[in-house]
Parts: structure tokens; sequence; C-alpha cells
């Protein structure tokens, strides 16, 4: 029973957030036709169009990786995380957080954090790529939560996100409903922070 609880928790936290963050993806994308042009070539060049892309393709994809991960950074999908709850009186620079208090972290000081993410207002997937131009691991971002309870779904969600929006990409081009006017950048904030609703055009490829 207890295995079923876990497996439902995973799958219906994994699915709103996913889908949450691909929205967000798709939006930042059309935001950003520099970024969403030189990840395409980067599909076309290891993937083609004979194929859908896989996750063996991620490794030859740090560009496509580094917008996944700017998208993760940028939408901070769940910016108080998961609540948590002290099992033992706490000392911190002062103050008392006593047992069984339940705390919330602020992801969002983390994500948005200018000495760790310069500019973090700016869409740049070249904060997660090094000199080299190969994925670089911030030893900082939190959008997961951090340690022993951070996020179970984070592999899933970073596989999931890349195969959704590559494969997107390789089959459509993603332009604006009307060519003179993007959608708002601006979310809601709820249990989840979600982009508003906007409509958006996928043209064929082919």
């Amino acid at each position: 029973l207890e295995v079923l609880r876990t497996v439902g928790d995973l799958l219906s936290a994994g699915t709103e957030t996913t889908t949450t963050a691909i929205r967000w993806g798709i939006l930042f994308l059309l935001h950003n036709p520099d970024v969403k042009n030189r990840m395409v070539t980067e599909i076309q060049e290891v993937v083609g169009t004979s194929r859908f892309p896989t996750l063996n393709d991620k490794e030859s994809m740090p560009y496509s990786e580094a917008v996944i991960t700017e998208v993760i950074r940028k939408a901070n999908v769940a910016p108080l995380g998961v609540p948590h709850s002290c099992n033992t009186d706490v000392e911190f620079r002062g103050y008392t957080i006593p047992k069984g208090a339940v705390l919330l972290l602020n992801l969002d000081s983390v994500l948005c954090n200018p000495e760790e993410f310069p500019d973090p207002d700016k869409f740049d997937p070249t904060r997660f790529l090094n000199k080299n131009e190969k994925s670089l691991r911030h030893e900082v971002f939190a959008a997961f939560s951090v340690g022993r309870r951070a996020c179970l779904g984070e592999n899933l969600a970073r596989m999931e996100l890349f195969l959704y929006l590559t494969t997107i990409l390789q089959r459509f081009d993603i332009v604006p409903e009307n060519p003179d006017f993007l959608p708002s950048l601006e979310g809601v904030l709820g249990v989840t922070h979600t982009p508003r609703s906007y409509n958006v055009r996928l043209v064929s490829r082919q």
C-alpha cells in the first residue's frame, strides 16, 4: 500500500510540474528566438529528421540540456519546494526553530540570486555551459531542493523535458499566434508557479 501511495504521489506531482515546465519552456522560446534557433540547429546536426530524439542524444546536445536547465531555473515551478519539518530543536543564526515546526524553502532567493546567476531575469542558457561549450553543473542550482530530501523526480523531469521540447522543435517551428504580440511572461503563483494561459502556433517543418 505504501509503495502504491508513493508511486501515486510521484505520478501526480510529476505530471503537474513537468507539464507546467513545458508550458514555460515553449513561452521562453517564443520570447527568445535566438535560443530557439540555436537549439534547432543542434537538433538537426545531432539527430536529423529521420528519427526522434532519444535520451542517448543528451550527452551530444549540451546546448539543449542547458536550455532545459535554464527553463527549470527561470520558471521556478515550485518556488517554496515541499514543506519540511524539524525533528529536533535547532539553533540557527540566533533563532530557535522548534521541533515540529514546518519549514518552507525560498528557492527563488537562490535561483534569482545575482551573485550566483548574473542578470537573473535574463533567459540565458549559456550560464550552464563551460568555455568549451559543454554542460556545466552549477553548485547552487536548487530548483529541486537540496540534501537528502531533494525531489526524487529530478532525473525523470529532466528526461521528459528534454524529450518533449527537442521532439517538438525537431518537427515544428514555434511561433506566436499573433506575430505582433507575445504572450506575457508574468506567472501566476499558487501551489505551483504557472504561466498565464496563452496560444501558440506550431508550424510543421515538413
